[in-house]
């Protein structure tokens, strides 16, 4: 069975439900009205009977009795009963349902002239003398009013299941269309179209909804596939180099009868294996942030702490750069949850560039901020800087600014770095210093953090 078919069937079939429920409750109230009505009326007549039975005796009965059957409405029944059972006026024809008991009661009473037995309340007095007062009414116009109101129930429910099926099948091919959109989308996915997205309706429904995650995810597996696409040609590229030196560095090693010069081609064989080994490395840490798998190592460190312990580090290159590398602790301590030693990693490469490019401008700073929400850690040199129309070929993988490539560096520093802030939900930021650069992690922090500040 379809399924836009299946849909329907269920609309219609949730519609019929609701419909019974409303149509039964506007059934079983209207008929408790009408009996409850009937009822009062009936007890009611009784009692004023019974009254005057017993302010007026006998007479006063008959006369009552003569009085309700010549100016009362044909549906009233009224009856003097001797103890027997047997009448002694009225207009009952046959004897009431139920017997010679007191009390209300329903059933079916033939009146006098009628020639069949109809619907009727009842109630029955015992008088002081033995015999039986009756008194009741025929429920024929309760009977028509219920008759009236079944048919028309009937006929609104048939309407309810026709409207209710029609709404089912509107509903299945509004929904229908809606899920033919994604999938056609799908297939020309798969057909290798990468563009295609998802039409949004502008309703700002579930579809909708659903659509712009579908989008936003197929936008990510676009970038993902063209970084892929970028990354294997870079990681060729910046590879072969390496290789084929220390491939002639160490034919030439094997060829020669020097020891000195078999020593130098050997050293240096092992100098662009290292850089291999960092190439290969940087890749495989880049892959490990953006597969989020490092959040296991999570735990609590003084970030504050850690900015010193680099600055401390990185001062002797700074000044063997000829640049001056200082620190603005914070006045407490900033605790983090978070891979203390891929941090360290991201800063260590922030530092390592602003040596490498901005100490041109003697002077490099580390400042480490808090606002409550989010941590920020900065490096900042007085170099030239990085323009902004450049900044995102810089975090690109192997995205470097030297057209010629000839920098020891592989270009994997600063996406190394962005991709270990997105690991920890922040970002990486490339600011102008004014002149020089400003690189800047800026990291949320989890609630209840500040909580920790004293314990960190």
């Amino acid at each position: 069975m379809p399924t836009t078919l299946r849909i329907a069937l269920l609309a219609g079939f949730l519609a019929l439900l609701a419909n019974l429920a409303v149509i039964g409750f506007i059934y079983f109230r209207t008929h408790d009205e009408a009996v409850s009505t009937l009822r009062q009326q009936v007890v009611e007549q009784g009692r004023v009977l019974a009254d005057v039975y017993r302010s007026g005796g006998d007479a006063a009965l008959d006369d009552a009795i003569n009085d309700t059957i010549s100016y009362a409405d044909p549906q009233t029944a009224v009856a003097l009963l001797d103890a027997n059972g047997r009448e002694l006026k009225g207009n009952i024809a046959e004897p009431p349902p139920g017997g010679r008991i007191e009390g209300y009661r329903n059933g079916f009473l033939r009146l006098r002239g009628q020639p069949t037995p109809r619907e009727a309340a009842v109630v029955m007095h015992r008088l002081p003398n033995g015999q039986w007062l009756v008194s009741g009414r025929i429920s024929s116009d309760g009977l028509a009013i219920r008759e009236t109101l079944e048919s028309s129930l009937l006929i609104a429910l048939v309407m309810a299941s026709l409207l209710g099926l029609a709404c089912g099948v509107i509903l299945a091919h509004y929904v229908g269309a809606r899920v033919r959109n994604i999938a056609v989308v799908a297939d020309r996915i798969s057909g290798h179209d990468l563009s295609q997205r998802v039409p949004l309706s502008g309703a700002g429904d579930a579809f909708d909804r659903l659509a712009q995650q579908i989008n936003a995810m197929l936008d990510r597996i676009e970038r993902l596939m063209k970084e892929l696409t970028m990354l294997t040609d870079s990681l060729a590229h910046d590879l072969r180099s390496p290789v084929s030196r220390m491939r002639s560095a160490a034919t030439a090693a094997a060829e020669t009868s020097d020891p000195r010069e078999q020593e130098e081609l050997l050293g240096s064989v092992i100098r662009q294996a290292d850089q291999l080994m960092r190439i290969l490395t940087g890749v495989l840490e880049i892959s490990r942030s953006e597969a989020l798998t490092g959040r296991k190592q999570f735990n609590w460190f003084d970030l504050g702490e850690l900015g010193a312990e680099l600055t401390e580090m990185y001062e002797p290159l700074a000044d063997e750069a000829g640049a001056t590398l200082e620190y603005d602790r914070p006045a407490r301590a900033i605790p983090m949850f978070g891979h203390r030693q891929l941090l360290a990693q991201a800063l260590s490469n922030l530092i390592e560039n602003a040596v490498r490019y901005g100490s041109s401008g003697g002077e490099i700073r580390i400042a480490a901020k808090s606002d409550g929400r989010n941590v920020r850690i900065e490096v900042a040199d007085r170099g030239p800087g990085i323009p902004a129309e450049r900044r995102s070929e810089a975090r690109r993988r192997f995205g470097r600014l030297d057209s010629s490539r000839s920098n020891e560096g592989a270009g994997l520093g600063l996406a190394l770095a962005e991709a270990i802030a997105h690991l920890h939900d922040g970002t990486l930021l490339l600011e102008d210093n004014h002149p020089g650069l400003l690189t800047a992690l800026e990291l949320p922090l989890r609630p209840g953090e500040e909580g920790k500040v004293r314990a960190a």
